[in-house]
């Protein structure tokens, strides 16, 4: 029986997304918020046609649907940002509060949208050093800042995608698998070249346990601050992105993936290729290290080096026992 290929339809049903038969999108699963099914997305980023070269229209159709993923995680997350979490931008917000909009804490945070404040203070001082911004700023931000936001049952366990814990002067912080909205750094962390930075960003899902052949550890950053309670400064932390090119010609480039080939058929024919791939993934987590800190605010041109490698997520302060995010929303504290 011929199949059905009215645009948009399968089986005479709208088909959405553009993954089934015949439209063969190769955007690897619906949005998949907390990674509990599906495919995991291979994080291409770009259709990266090339001259010479058949156009299959499973291509353009990854192009579309790539665009509706993109636009749909940004909005959920400035919807996160402002509304979920522990009641991350009003006041009086809990850290350790479930996702459903806040709770009251001791610790009363009045920090609304470019509202300054030392994060502890009932009265904000406008002080512009902390004052708040939304998401999405220059580095990388997670969909959501606190606990998750999406499925009640989640709501009671750690659910988070930046987590920290304290102990003996050890603070730790852990990123989690999701999807995070990065640029490119400065430095390229591989070889410490210098980029062109294009400011583009990039929705990336994190794989914890398979990212770049990395291991859980890679992503969680253990800083000693034991010899610096009485040093008041930031310490930066990050992730480390990296970029390559995907083709279905494997002597042609070091990264290959075979079902690129023309999928008209319904199944790859890596005979016939079509458009490579750019990708954006997120290689680990990082910071500056230790012996690089300053005694006051002043970093070395080491530091500063290792600095324009990070695709920077948060910043620790021992003096005030604080993590805030780069946006100065305060993630966590200790006493």
């Amino acid at each position: 029986m011929a199949r059905n290929i009215e645009p948009l339809k399968t089986g005479g049903q709208p088909s959405l997304p553009l993954s089934a038969e015949p439209f063969n999108s190769r955007v690897e699963s619906e949005i998949d918020f907390e990674g509990s099914g599906g495919t995991k997305p291979k994080n291409y980023q770009f259709v990266a046609f090339r001259p010479g070269f058949p156009l299959q229209g499973s291509e353009l159709n990854e192009m579309q649907e790539h665009f509706q993923v993109q636009m749909t995680l940004s909005l959920n997350m400035m919807n996160n940002w402002i509304t979920s979490g522990a009641g991350p931008m009003w006041y009086g917000h809990n850290n350790n509060a479930p996702g459903d909009g806040g709770g009251s804490s001791s610790i009363s945070r009045n920090t609304g949208l470019g509202i300054g404040g030392d994060g502890f203070d009932t009265t904000p001082d406008h002080n512009t050093q902390y004052a708040i911004s939304g998401p999405g700023w220059r580095g990388s931000t997670p969909l959501w800042p606190f606990h998750c936001p999406y499925t009640p049952s989640l709501q009671s366990l750690p659910h988070k995608l930046v987590e920290v814990s304290v102990s003996q002067n050890v603070v730790s912080v852990q990123f989690n698998s999701g999807w995070y909205l990065v640029d490119l750094p400065l430095e390229n962390p591989d070889d410490g070249s210098n980029r062109d930075i294009s400011g583009l960003k990039h929705w990336v899902w994190l794989d914890t346990a398979f990212d770049g052949n990395a291991t859980d550890e890679q992503f969680v950053v253990d800083l000693n601050i034991s010899n610096h309670l009485d040093h008041d400064f930031w310490i930066p932390v990050g992730l480390n992105i990296s970029t390559s090119y995907y083709d279905c010609h494997c002597t042609d480039f070091n990264n290959c993936d075979d079902t690129l080939g023309d999928n008209a058929a319904g199944f790859s024919n890596p005979v016939a290729c079509g458009a490579s791939r750019y990708a954006v993934n997120i290689a680990s987590a990082g910071t500056v290290y230790a012996n690089e800190w300053p005694v006051e605010n002043q970093w070395s041109s080491n530091a500063q080096g290792i600095y324009n490698k990070l695709s920077l997520v948060c910043k620790v302060n021992p003096f005030k026992k604080t993590v805030r995010y780069m946006n100065n929303i305060v993630l966590d504290s200790w006493t």
